[in-house]
């Protein structure tokens, strides 16, 4: 079996669970740099079909069999574009203008983001099926992330924390 080396570019998605700026050691030692996008089952038809296509190729009759790397996003029943990657990617904002690598801004799920990248058909284990090796990430719309939906309006006369920076009357900081 001849190893294919294809690119892809995914639709513009949503991110989820996007590991970009800093790599996932959680279940991998060497680290992980991922995020899946969803996107439409029609905006993410073309991706699918080429995934399927080089499955095809690289396995013939075994392909049926092969791991893909999209699934159904349960909550919306839209398609769900799994990417990662060893690798750090490199970054273009929405014009596709380069970022630098010190000015890559924090990346949080809900960004609209493009990938892209290899495809690759692998063997391994017994398993075959068709990897996408995150290399590039362009950012059309950032989101500004979450405080995990926690949220109150100010009350009159209650605590209030103590600035940990704040001068006290001679000069010195204290945080006790």
């Amino acid at each position: 079996m001849a190893k294919q080396k294809l690119t892809f570019t995914t639709p513009k998605g949503t991110a989820m669970y996007p590991w970009l700026n800093k790599a996932d050691f959680q279940f991998d030692a060497a680290g992980q740099y991922k995020v899946n996008i969803r996107v439409t089952h029609e905006d993410g038809k073309a991706l699918a079909d080429a995934a399927k296509a080089a499955a095809q190729e690289a396995f013939g009759p075994k392909a049926k069999e092969a791991k893909m790397p999209f699934k159904k996003d349960e909550d919306t029943g839209d398609m769900v574009i799994v990417t990662k990657s060893k690798f750090k990617p490199k970054f273009v904002d929405s014009t596709g203008q380069m970022i630098s690598e010190n000015n890559v801004p924090p990346i949080f799920g809900g960004s609209t983001l493009k990938v892209a990248g290899t495809m690759y058909p692998y063997s391994a284990g017994g398993n075959v099926g068709v990897s996408l090796q995150l290399a590039g990430v362009q950012i059309i719309e950032l989101s500004e992330g979450s405080n995990g939906g926690v949220s109150f309006a100010a009350e009159e006369g209650g605590f209030v924390a103590a600035n940990d920076n704040a001068d006290n009357e001679d000069g010195a900081a204290y945080n006790f």
